[in-house]
């Protein structure tokens, strides 16, 4: 039996628990990332939000060899000191959030996705996985990196999508939490192998 006395840290010790547990999610998913060639060493950020704050990747740190210091929590209303130390993409996935339902934001450079980005206007997988899957995929301009104008255009095309990517950039990618945002990345890649193949 719990006594009122010990609810408060109760609830603080569930708050801890569920913030490691989405930082170890994240950690993972930029393992896979990185594994698969879907980033490069300086390059893709992972978020998740929890209710009124996000943890975040950090700017310019290996997104395949992070550790729990490299996830930064932030409030996603109002500023902290510490936006300086998140991810460059802080707006763009601060955006997402502000407009949309979603709970995790996965940014990852995969190769033939950027180069596929440079012709086409809509990614249109031809496999079967890929079809049922992601379906057609939206190719946005390419504004400049971590601008409100990418966050704005990133945001509204994913209140309707999961996927996203921009032209020679890369791709933004929404789920339940990174790994589901990493395996929509995944495939879009694969999807990307079969049509330059």
């Amino acid at each position: 039996m719990l006594y009122q006395a010990e609810l408060p840290a109760l609830g603080l010790f569930i708050i801890i628990q569920k913030m490691l547990y989405y930082k170890l999610k994240i950690i993972k998913a930029g393992q896979l990332l990185y594994k698969e060639g879907l980033v490069d060493a300086r390059a893709g950020n992972i978020s998740v939000r929890l209710d009124g704050r996000v943890l975040i990747t950090r700017t310019g740190r290996h997104v395949g060899e992070l550790s729990l210091e490299d996830i930064i929590e932030l409030p996603l209303y109002g500023e902290s000191v510490l936006e300086k130390r998140a991810s460059s993409e802080w707006v763009v996935h601060r955006e997402i959030y502000l407009q949309t339902s979603h709970r995790a934001v996965v940014h990852a450079h995969p190769p033939k996705v950027v180069i596929l980005s440079m012709s086409l206007d809509r990614i249109e997988p031809i496999d079967s996985e890929g079809k049922s899957l992601l379906g057609s995929i939206k190719v946005l301009p390419d504004y400049p990196s971590g601008s409100l104008e990418l966050a704005r255009a990133v945001s509204e095309e994913l209140k309707n999508s999961k996927l996203v990517v921009v032209r020679g950039h890369g791709v933004f990618s929404v789920g339940n939490d990174p790994l589901e945002g990493y395996s929509l990345i995944s495939v879009l890649e694969r999807s990307c192998h079969i049509l330059l193949s």
